[in-house]
């Protein structure tokens, strides 16, 4: 349980005082780069190796997580890929110092639409704007134009 990984998790958890569900997410993506560089290189990776990591190395390294090593389960997303690729610069900014990643531009992630609230949760707004007007016209204006969006 020792290793760049387990101290990068530390630092989150004590430091950075980082959710228990970040700093997982966030150890389990360094101890998959830790892995893939090890392979990749040839050699155990140490903090100090850290220090040589490049883009190509990192493009490589998704390129991995997109396509072999998840390829039962349909590859990374967008989004899953530009997560990893966060947590990956934030350990190599931790290991090397603030700034220190390899400039890679991650993945484009679409927006999504926004979600649709519950028809229970929309009366009920609409219900507490009617309640605040003053003239019955009113309320009946409001609830009429509410319950059309």
């Amino acid at each position: 349980m020792d290793g760049p990984a387990f101290a990068f998790s530390i630092y989150l958890a004590q430091q950075r005082r980082r959710s228990v569900h970040t700093v997982r997410a966030y150890r389990t993506a360094a101890e998959r780069l830790l892995a893939f560089l090890t392979e990749h290189w040839g050699q155990p990776v140490d903090r100090a190796a850290l220090a040589r990591v490049s883009a190509g190395d990192l493009r490589a390294y998704l390129a991995r997580r997109r396509g072999v090593e998840a390829a039962s389960a349909g590859g990374l997303t967008n989004a899953s890929a530009a997560r990893e690729l966060s947590a990956v610069r934030a350990f190599l900014d931790w290991a090397n110092g603030s700034g220190s990643a390899p400039v890679l531009k991650g993945p484009r992630v679409k927006k999504g639409l926004p979600r649709p609230i519950a028809p229970a949760e929309a009366v009920a707004l609409v219900a507490d704007v009617a309640e605040e007007s003053d003239e019955p016209w009113v309320a009946a204006r409001d609830w009429a134009v509410l319950l059309l969006l």
